[in-house]
């Protein structure tokens, strides 16, 4: 009967075995590698991946948001399951995490990614929606959401808090669809935050492929590493977890998932890349691999350089150090990788075992190849006119931050905002400042340029009439010292073919001598300012976005050298001085006679003559009985 049972059960394992293999088990997940040719041997790259979690219910047997039990996971699958708790205990209904390092060159390469969605600024920053009953709640579950965050990522976001956190009004809306087909129960807070100055490196790497179904093993995350992403011109890296809910089988029932997609980006430099790629320890170009130019003086002592070549081939391992390790086989579609070339001038040539595979054009112009095996993948690019890329797209606006003044006392910024554009349009540029710059909107002028008949006029904030033409709504969070930072969110209208130029005031405040980070001289890194493009004046549509470059303001700074100069001095005093006091305070001078009367009149003395004097005793009456022994001998 045992032995038959057992029959069973194998037959009944291999069924399921059959039934799995003759069905392909696929899970909500989706990854692309985009890559495109920049001028001067550049190349832009982005890794994007899409997963979807299993149903979620937000409100599971429960009429007040206590944080403990609001939503069950039914499921894990793809989804990460560590953001399942740490969304659940924070009532976070969106996350939105970013690091980037480096600096994007928009006058060569363009307009940023996707419209610069995916882009943060130098850094980390940091934002949510919160649902709480209060924002005191919400405070302190973004406290503890930042927490979270900080440990998973290995980052130093543990150190935001109330003087680094602020409440936007006009920007960061919440992307999620449940917002609009879910009556919540309590309010909804948008955090916001901003870390300038962490350094972005393979810590903060490594949690992020290790959240993604292939754990950076298949498909193309199994290109990157920490010494390649960060040694890019540019890179940033994403998340964006939002909340998605859909009619079930058409009824009014709805169901609610979390949407996740991640996202690397990054700009490399193909000729130092592979430079670096054959010799890592950096060495002297030998003189027979120069290239000069012959048409000038040229000798073993004079070589005049060209240019970089444009005969260039190169491939994804030559970049990486390896191939594409197959291609995810539990993914909804299959792994893509799309190459945005000029076809005149680049080709791009796949490399595998099991030969030449079709391309196709996607929507966007790009030439894609579907990797639907598990066989290792390389791809090569050729082009013998390297230079001829396609057209980089023009950014809509731009815009520059400067510091000015030189004061230790205070100093103005100066923002720069360009329109070559034939229309016009509707920003809104948003700033967050720490607590010890304390601005003065009363000095806020407009300088206007038009960019055709190079005339400008200046606007003063008293002239009402003419400054709303420019600045149509201000909102302003001032600071309080060491619990609040100073926020302000200007609504800004730009004129077609006109440059604006906006100067502000401000203060510096003395800091606590224990405020003061390491290497103070070295000044403090003041945030992004965020400019967000709309479509027209309702402010709805959101057409581009960017992040201006970090600024570094000097504060007055005390010498921290000195208390360590003082305690050297003292100590060194102290110790040259401290024995010939101490011998003045503690011994007395005394005659050679008094003291050997005072060392013969001591009790110490007493005893150890008393002492002596007992063996000598001893010794006398040892040496008695000796000599009474001897006459008796002789005798």
């Amino acid at each position: 009967m045992f032995i038959t049972n057992r029959i069973l059960l194998l037959i009944g394992w291999a069924a399921v075995v059959i039934a799995a293999q003759s069905q392909k088990i696929t899970y909500p997940y989706k990854e692309k590698l985009s890559l495109k040719p920049l001028p001067r041997n550049n190349l832009g790259m982005s890794f994007d991946f899409e997963l979807d979690s299993e149903e979620i219910s937000f409100y599971e047997d429960k009429e007040t948001l206590d944080g403990d039990d609001s939503f069950v996971f039914k499921q894990y699958t793809v989804f990460p399951r560590i953001f399942g708790p740490v969304l659940q205990s924070t009532m976070a209904r969106e996350l939105h995490l970013r690091f980037a390092q480096g600096w994007w060159d928009q006058e060569i390469w363009g307009s940023l990614p996707k419209n610069g969605s995916i882009s943060g600024g130098t850094g980390v920053e940091l934002w949510a929606v919160i649902e709480s009953d209060s924002e005191e709640k919400a405070f302190q579950n973004w406290i503890k959401l930042v927490n979270s965050l900080s440990g998973l990522f290995c980052a130093s976001l543990n150190f935001i808090d109330s003087s680094s956190t602020t409440y936007p009004v006009n920007l960061f809306k919440p992307e999620s669809e449940f917002i609009e087909k879910i009556d919540t129960r309590s309010n909804l807070y948008i955090l916001r935050s901003a870390l300038p100055r962490e350094p972005v490196c393979t810590e903060n790497l490594t949690p992020f492929l290790k959240f993604l179904p292939t754990k950076g093993k298949v498909g193309i995350s199994s290109l990157l590493s920490g010494h390649k992403v960060f040694n890019s011109e540019w890179s940033t890296m994403g998340i964006d977890i939002t909340t998605e809910c859909d009619n079930v089988d058409g009824s009014e029932e709805l169901s609610c998932h979390y949407h996740m997609n991640q996202n690397i980006g990054m700009v490399m430099n193909i000729p130092k890349t592979l430079e670096r790629q054959k010799s890592p320890i950096p060495k002297p170009t030998p003189g027979s691999e120069l290239r000069c130019d012959t048409d000038k003086k040229n000798d073993i002592y004079t070589c005049f350089p060209l240019g970089e070549r444009t005969d260039i081939e190169w491939s994804l391992s030559d970049i990486f150090g390896h191939n594409i390790n197959g291609g995810c086989m539990f993914a909804q579609a299959p792994t893509k990788v799309c190459g945005n070339i000029n076809n005149e001038t680049w080709k791009i040539t796949p490399v595998t075992k099991i030969g030449d595979f079709e391309s196709y054009i996607d929507e966007d112009g790009a030439v894609c190849y579907d990797i639907t095996t598990k066989d290792s993948y390389d791809f090569k690019f050729s082009s013998e006119q390297s230079d001829k890329v396609l057209p980089a797209q023009v950014p809509p606006i731009k815009v520059s931050r400067s510091l000015t003044g030189y004061s230790q006392d205070f100093g103005g910024f100066r923002i720069d905002i360009v329109n070559s554009d034939s229309e016009d349009k509707h920003i809104i540029l948003s700033q967050t400042l720490p607590w010890f710059v304390r601005i003065y909107l009363h000095s806020l002028t407009i300088t206007e340029r038009n960019l055709l008949s190079n005339s400008h006029a200046i606007v003063n904030v008293d002239d009402s009439a003419e400054f709303s033409k420019f600045i149509s709504e201000i909102f302003y969070s001032p600071s309080i010292d060491r619990e609040r930072p100073t926020h302000f969110e200007f609504k800004i209208y730009v004129p077609r073919n006109t440059s604006i130029t906006i100067n502000l005031k401000f203060d510096k405040s003395m800091l606590l001598y224990a405020e003061y980070p390491p290497d103070a001289n070295h000044g403090f890194e003041l945030e992004p300012a965020v400019v967000t493009l709309f479509k027209d004046e309702k402010m709805a549509d959101i057409v581009y976005q960017m992040r201006t470059t970090t600024a570094l303001l000097t504060l007055p700074t005390p010498d921290f050298s000195m208390p360590y100069n003082v305690i050297i001095f003292t100590c060194t005093v102290m110790a040259l001085t401290f024995g010939s006091i101490f011998n003045l305070l503690i011994k007395r001078i005394l005659s050679e006679e008094e003291a050997e009367d005072i060392i013969n009149n001591s009790k110490f003395k007493k005893i150890v003559t008393r002492v002596k004097s007992k063996i000598a005793n001893f010794k006398s009456l040892l040496k008695g009985k000796k000599a009474t022994t001897s006459d008796k001998k002789d005798e």
